[in-house]
């Protein structure tokens, strides 16, 4: 009996232990494609050209007089303006573009996010974007420009509590600034 007690033990102890360092499955990361370019650009710090894939976590910047236009899925473009930094976090669980410093602009027509909507964030302004179209300048660390072109998007100051639906039919920009009330 004690010796049946003891290999239940064990199997259960193996077990357990299986279970505990069973690794994630790996998520279908979702991809872009640079299109197109222009100057220097850079993704993880190394040169890039164009059919390049974009993943999860890569760092795309460019230099003075560069652009990047990049493509997700079929009908979902975003470009990249000259002196900028934009991390790329979209997957099936994160669904953030970074935008470090520069300019961004985007025409996003197919939902390309699990969660249907992604953010695009800069250091003074967060917004929630569901297929529209958008212009957004992280012009320094506490100053930053968005453009809603064509649509509705909700946006945040980085220090605000809650964000406003902004709903354009042609162009509506607005300054976010740092700690200003």
């Amino acid at each position: 009996m004690a010796r049946k007690i003891f290999v239940i033990c064990i199997i259960t102890v193996v077990v357990v232990y299986m279970v505990s360092c069973k690794q994630d499955v790996p998520t279908h990361d979702i991809t872009a494609t640079v299109v197109f370019m222009k100057g220097n650009v850079t993704v993880n710090d190394m040169n890039t050209s164009v059919g390049a894939t974009i993943k999860f976590g890569d760092v795309i910047k460019t230099s003075e007089d560069s652009l990047c236009r990049i493509q997700i899925g079929d009908k979902n473009v975003l470009q990249l303006g000259k002196s900028s930094e934009l991390v790329f976090n979209i997957s099936e669980k994160s669904n953030i573009l970074l935008l470090k410093k520069g300019w961004l602009g985007g025409i996003t027509r197919k939902m390309f996010t699990k969660q249907g909507t992604y953010r695009v964030e800069t250091p003074t302004v967060v917004a929630s974007i569901r297929g529209t179209s958008f212009c957004v300048v992280a012009q320094s660390d506490v100053k930053s420009y968005f453009c809603v072109c064509n649509g509705k998007i909700n946006l945040k100051g980085s220090d605000a509590e809650s964000g406003n639906e902004v709903i354009a039919a042609h162009h509506k920009g607005l300054w976010y600034e740092k700690n200003k009330k």
